[in-house]
């Protein structure tokens, strides 16, 4: 309950007082010195003394009905013969005792000494809120609170869009007003939901039985397969009083195929939306735990209305490459470049091989794929925003994973326009030995699939020293799918690592892409070199020594779909990118 104090009211239950008290003592006065309850004042030695002599004379006194007016009138006498600026302390001690002498024989009780005296509080009841439905906000506004109501019966229940609704029968009010509401607007029914959910779980298990109806995964597969060729999803899924049908199924007394199959398409549906719950938690909690690892950059999200498909198990997401037996990534650059302000006149990195600037002053790539790029590394003097450092920065991208309909697996779309040579990812995975890739490549072409990725950009010999596999770690490039009309390009781009080796492997907007577009490269892309480059990398800054590379720049990526086609006639996987200029086959 609210209430108030009103101060007037406060001190009428406190006794008649002086007259001539109340006009000696101004309000500004006791605003400022008086404090607000007598229990919290610090007794003064003068204070101690007017009380003994009050203690000495109180059997007389509290005989006298006088005597508190006469008490109070010498206090009050007294304080004429003093200064107020001078003696400002006392006043306000013969104020407090004057207050506490007339309170002594309230309402004819009598007490011990003064300090036990508690003044009364006069509390106004304005009115009972328990049955009003209005508040106040900050700004004194009222508001009307949500009206509650007493659930009777759960008498039915449906699915509408995915959402579980309840038709619900009102304590206290006729049938005619019964209301289908969804689980949201059903607070502290847990009880009497878990009592309707068991009783419909019963009703299935009776028609599964009656029906001999126990439908399998394949069951489902085959359901969600129909439901997509139709158009639906799974946050479309709606079911029509299931428990309802299933009585009038049973009070029916010949069999009635129709409603039986309407009844089996709704306990698949029923079991889709069960499996449905885990499957986005799941795809949930991936999903926070791949923005941890990169800190939001990029950002991703994780989606899926086709399938039941949920995060990969014996997936591990990493930022950049992990080194695999028997190899050494190093990450000191022998060299560096001594500029104060990078740019294109400048003997910066990029000029070590006579090569033309790679960015622009925006950061977009402005050479052909096929170049090699040297950024700025940790030697030299420029900070990270150089023009010159953009992969080493990382991506500020917002993607989305989300699952395929026309059978790809996963896919890849950004959920922000991208424009033509921005940065959008690196691809990186295990950095495996050739052996180690020759061995891996058989198990997985043996099991449908395979993520590896050749660095072949110094082959001598037709032999490739290392290569980058992403089936187990890897980033979101794990993901992107394979066109032939692709809208990114793989460049080969050098940082700390200048093994020639060992480049790193940098995805650029060959064109730009609108926000919601699937991301995709070509897997069998080739260099718009296609003779074998002899490049000559001068790093006499450092060490003077010379590095010979030969760069192919094509990148052998063998990656295929999670359930491959084949073409028997030549063993060939078909390709499922759909561009206008499809080659029909990935390999």
């Amino acid at each position: 309950m609210f209430g108030i104090t009103d101060a007037h009211a406060e001190d009428s239950t406190r006794g008649e007082e002086n007259p001539v008290y109340k006009s000696k003592m101004s309000s500004t006065y006791t605003q400022e010195k008086r404090p607000a309850s007598p229990g919290l004042a610090q007794p003064t030695t003068k204070h101690q003394k007017l009380d003994q002599k009050f203690n000495s004379s109180r059997a007389s006194s509290y005989n006298d009905s006088n005597v508190h007016f006469k008490q109070s009138q010498e206090i009050i006498n007294n304080e004429r013969n003093f200064n107020y600026s001078d003696n400002q302390e006392i006043n306000v001690e013969n104020t407090r005792l004057c207050k506490s002498y007339t309170n002594t024989n309230i309402e004819g009780h009598q007490t011990d000494n003064i300090g036990n005296i508690r003044l009364k509080e006069l509390r106004i009841i304005l009115e009972d809120i328990k049955h009003i439905n209005i508040k106040y906000d900050n700004k004194k506004r009222m508001k009307k609170l949500p009206t509650l109501w007493e659930v009777e019966k759960i008498l039915a229940k449906k699915v509408v869009r995915g959402v579980p609704t309840y038709l619900i029968k009102w304590k206290n009010w006729n049938s005619e007003y019964n209301t289908w509401e969804p689980i949201s607007n059903l607070v502290n029914c847990a009880d009497i939901l878990e009592k309707f959910e068991k009783n419909i779980l019963q009703l299935i298990n009776r028609f599964k039985k009656k029906a001999k109806f126990y439908p399998t995964d394949s069951d489902i597969e085959k359901f969600i397969n129909s439901l997509n060729r139709r158009g639906e999803t799974l946050t479309s899924l709606e079911i029509n009083t299931i428990d309802i049908n299933i009585r009038k199924y049973f009070r029916q007394r010949g069999m009635n195929n129709k409603l039986g199959q309407i009844i089996k398409r709704d306990i698949l549906r029923t079991l889709i939306i069960d499996l449905r719950k885990k499957q986005l938690q799941s795809l949930k909690e991936w999903e926070t735990e791949i923005n941890i690892i990169t800190k939001d950059k990029p950002i991703i999200q994780v989606e899926n209305v086709v399938d039941l498909e949920s995060a990969p198990q014996d997936f591990y997401y990493i930022e950049d490459y992990l080194p695999g037996n028997g190899v050494i990534i190093p990450d000191d650059p022998p060299i560096g470049c001594e500029c104060k302000t990078c740019n294109s006149k400048t003997n910066c990195c990029f000029a070590h091989d006579n090569g033309s600037c790679p960015y622009t002053l925006t950061y977009k790539v402005r050479v052909p794929p096929g170049t090699p790029i040297y950024e700025c590394n940790k030697r030299c003097n420029c900070d990270i925003n150089c023009f010159n450092r953009v992969v080493q920065r990382g991506s500020e991208m917002k993607f989305c994973i989300f699952r395929t309909a026309n059978g790809r697996g996963w896919g890849v779309k950004t959920l922000k326009s991208i424009k033509k040579g921005c940065f959008v990812t690196q691809y990186v995975g295990e950095v495996i030995t050739n052996e180690e890739a020759e061995k891996r490549g058989k198990e997985y072409d043996a099991a449908g699939r395979t993520y590896l990725f050749d660095l072949d950009y110094n082959e001598i010999e037709g032999e490739c020293p290392y290569t980058v596999d992403a089936a187990v770690y890897g980033n979101i490039s794990h993901f992107i799918n394979h066109s032939c009309d692709p809208n990114l390009a793989v460049y080969g781009v050098w940082i700390d690592c200048l093994d020639p080796n060992l480049p790193k492997l940098a995805l650029f907007a060959t064109r730009d892409i609108k926000q919601n577009e699937e991301i995709t490269f070509d897997y069998m892309c080739q260099s718009s070199k296609n003779s074998e480059n002899s490049i000559k990398q001068n790093m006499s800054m450092k060490d003077n020594f010379d590095i010979y590379m030969n760069i192919k720049f094509q990148e052998k990526l063998e990656l295929r779909p999670d359930t491959p086609e084949s073409d028997l006639s030549n063993n060939k996987t078909l390709c499922k990118c759909g561009a206008q200029n499809c080659r029909r086959y990935l390999f």
